[in-house]
């Protein structure tokens, strides 16, 4: 029952086409499988259990210290490790944002404290210290692009946070799994503050930028190197193997598929904001390499991702995301001819 809380439930669902996951349209660098394709001789030896090139490697690439960096098999499940290690008796989370930080909270023993974006702002961060000066909260939970809106948070309203967060002696926990697609991404990360804020933790993935769903691989960045090892005290041994290691190291070097990438997802993102615009959706404002809109007033209650599936073409119904509206869904952004179906079928069916 898990994975309807996700998008990428293709399975027992015929789908030609799966806006559900926001999964880089251009697959994985051809360097990640060739990488795959050459360590296969290493299959039958245990991986490095310290993870110590691709640490390296992540190091070189964002600009911080190895000892800063705990690799994990994928997001996820640092993030659950994280809150084992740190035990916060009450966690603050968006609403609307990414389910896996109630699950990782509740897991832990923990209580989730929910904070509600208003529709309003587009589901902006604006009034989360105001939120937070009313709680009493031990982690906070930022989703910088959010999920799945695709907002960013302004660089003002970020350093409140954090400076307001550190104040307090609260835990913020960032998540920038899709920030990498953003073209300022070095400017807008918050592994620059990793020296000013030893609270802050930051957990990243190769999952979406780099279409590595299905080989799990993430890392978490922090300035607090006690705490890290709590956090790998956490993680069972051996717990990324050898080829995601090195195809995490691969797929770091290829440069020229960001460059490509970020072009793409600028491109598409305004094409699809465009056409749904066009339809009498509100989109909401996103840097993300997805889309999040709501149906017209007059197609309230209307069963779109039901009406696409007929079709095979299958889409992500945020009517379960919390603060959401039930007529409000997210697409990935994808290649050009995809973008170009999708906005057909869905004309076809809201339109004519």
């Amino acid at each position: 029952m898990q994975r309807e809380i996700h998008g990428g439930n293709v399975y027992g669902r015929e789908v030609r086409l799966d806006f559900s996951v926001n999964i880089n349209p251009l697959g994985m660098p051809q360097g990640v499988r060739q990488a795959i394709t050459e360590y296969t001789a290493w299959d039958e030896t245990y991986p490095d259990i310290e993870c110590t090139d691709l640490r390296r490697a992540i190091a070189q690439k964002e600009g911080i210290a190895p000892e800063q960096i705990l690799c994990g098999n994928g997001a996820s499940e640092l993030l659950m490790a994280v809150v084992r290690a740190a035990a916060p008796e009450k966690c603050a989370i968006a609403a609307p944002s990414f389910s896996g930080y109630e699950r990782a909270v509740r897991a832990a023993g923990a209580e989730p404290v929910f904070y509600e974006l208003s529709h309003d702002t587009g589901f902006g961060y604006e009034t989360v210290c105001d939120r937070l000066s009313k709680m009493t909260v031990q982690m906070l939970f930022l989703c910088n692009p959010n999920n799945p809106t695709g907002n960013t948070i302004p660089e003002q309203i970020l350093t409140e946070i954090l400076q307001f967060c550190a104040s307090k002696k609260i835990r913020v926990v960032a998540d920038e799994c899709f920030l990498r697609f953003h073209p300022h991404y070095e400017k807008m990360s918050c592994k620059r503050f990793l020296k000013q804020y030893p609270n802050l933790l930051i957990v990243n993935a190769f999952t979406k930028f780099y279409a590595m769903a299905g080989l799990r691989l993430g890392y978490l960045m922090t300035g607090d190197l006690s705490l890290l090892h709590a956090v790998a005290q956490q993680l069972p041994e051996w717990n990324v193997s050898s080829i995601a290691q090195r195809a995490g190291i691969s797929a770091l070097q290829d440069t020229e598929y960001e460059k490509r990438t970020r072009q793409l997802i600028e491109k598409e993102r305004r094409y699809l904001i465009q056409e749904f615009l066009k339809m009498g959706c509100t989109v909401f404002p996103s840097e993300a390499d997805y889309i999040t809109f709501r149906l017209p007033q007059e197609k309230t209650g209307f069963l779109l991702k039901e009406r696409l599936l007929e079709g095979k073409i299958l889409i992500r119904s945020c009517a379960n995301y919390r603060n959401m509206p039930p007529d409000c869904y997210r697409i990935a952004v994808k290649q050009h001819a995809d973008n170009e179906e999708l906005v057909r079928q869905v004309w076809r069916i809201l339109i004519q």
